[in-house]
């Protein structure tokens, strides 16, 4: 059937189920009549998982019970409950998979699945009436998202804001929605690798604050900061995976346009960690002999700041990540080693190694001291 003909029959029982509507308040039996018209057309069309007929279903339904035809109005919730079904059906269908390739246990695989739709249900502008735009909830949708998975726990935590857009003909689908850390391709995951090591890279998870892509990051700043409240609650579910599955003792946030996230600015709370501020980086002398001769901020978290306007206020009194230790860093490489002002703030893999041990045992000493 021509999309021609399939408009004008999808016309022809709009006005059926507007006519239908009309007549419901006074007239239930010819109502019942042209709702059925509605449905004859719709499935002559093959449209059986519309929106549209799952309504009329609800209304067939509805003005059978004004008839006193129960019997019939039950098996019309039937069927419109059986579509539902097909909704979802279809719904679970479209959901990316993770590539076999990755080798993730079926345990992991359920804690990305359930990260990835916590993500993904939370793109419901519909939800945003009172942000500037709701619709980039639709934008970003179309876009697809992507997440790092398999990530280890109680290890490193790399985060960054939000990975970079790459169009559809210059990628593959598999590695759009979902890659490791240890396969991630292109220049940024190898610098990651590079600057980490071997060894430690295979301790590290990555997660962004937002798995949005889009490769300017300031201006993707620019285009969510009217949108309070998808911000809200993306960063709030990346946060609960990390507070209630990852639980670092290292967390690098390599990106410092995203460090105002983690509650080091005094007049911006977001997630909310107490002992991140700018007067509260560990001295040169606490640090590891190795770094003690590098312009690092290394922090660490000491509790949640008591602001009302804190991320999670209601489902995190406390924090499991108290006594974690945050670098902030840049994303540098041999590009900045010839710059005299960065070269000294760049770690080596051995550096980073020995980064990560001393928090260890610093996550160690706050956990014995605050038991």
């Amino acid at each position: 059937m021509k999309q021609a003909e399939k408009s004008k029959i999808n016309f022809r029982a709009l006005c059926y189920e507007n006519a239908a509507d009309e007549l419901a308040p006074w007239d239930a039996a010819r109502a019942e009549e042209y709702y059925k018209k509605t449905i004859d057309l719709l499935n002559s069309i093959d449209a059986t998982d519309s929106e549209v007929m799952a309504k009329t279903l609800i209304k067939i339904a509805g003005v059978q019970w004004a008839q006193g035809k129960d019997e019939f109005a039950n098996n019309s919730m039937k069927q419109y409950r059986a579509l539902c079904e097909k909704f979802n059906s279809k719904k679970k269908q479209i959901l990316p998979e993770i590539p076999d390739c990755l080798n993730l246990g079926e345990e992991q695989k359920s804690q990305d699945y359930a990260l990835f739709e916590a993500y993904q249900t939370a793109l419901d502008k519909e939800s945003y009436k009172n942000d500037y735009c709701p619709s980039i909830c639709d934008f970003f949708a179309k876009r697809c998202l992507a997440l790092c998975v398999g990530n280890p726990v109680g290890g490193i935590l790399l985060t960054g804001v939000n990975p970079s857009y790459i169009s559809p003909e210059n990628c593959d689908m598999d590695r759009d929605y979902f890659y490791t850390f240890m396969t991630g391709k292109g220049r940024y995951w190898e610098r990651n690798r590079e600057m980490l090591g071997n060894e430690l890279s295979k301790k590290t998870a990555y997660l962004d604050l937002f798995p949005f892509k889009f490769t300017c990051q300031n201006e993707f700043e620019g285009l969510m900061e009217g949108n309070f409240g998808l911000r809200a609650t993306i960063v709030s579910i990346t946060q609960m995976e990390i507070e209630t599955h990852l639980k670092p003792s290292l967390i690098i946030v390599a990106n410092q346009q995203s460090s105002y996230y983690w509650g080091r600015n005094e007049d911006s709370t977001w997630m909310g960690y107490a002992g991140l501020g700018v007067n509260d980086a560990l001295k040169k002398e606490e640090l590891p002999v190795d770094l003690r001769d590098r312009d690092i901020i290394v922090c660490q978290i000491r509790g949640f700041k008591d602001n009302e306007d804190r991320l999670n206020k209601d489902r995190l009194p406390s924090t499991s990540l108290a006594g974690s230790l945050v670098l902030f860093y840049g994303m540098y490489d041999d590009r900045h080693k010839n710059k005299p002002a960065m070269a000294n703030k760049i770690l080596n893999p051995e550096q980073f190694s020995a980064l990560y041990e001393f928090a260890k045992e610093k996550k160690k000493e706050w956990l014995k001291n605050h038991s």
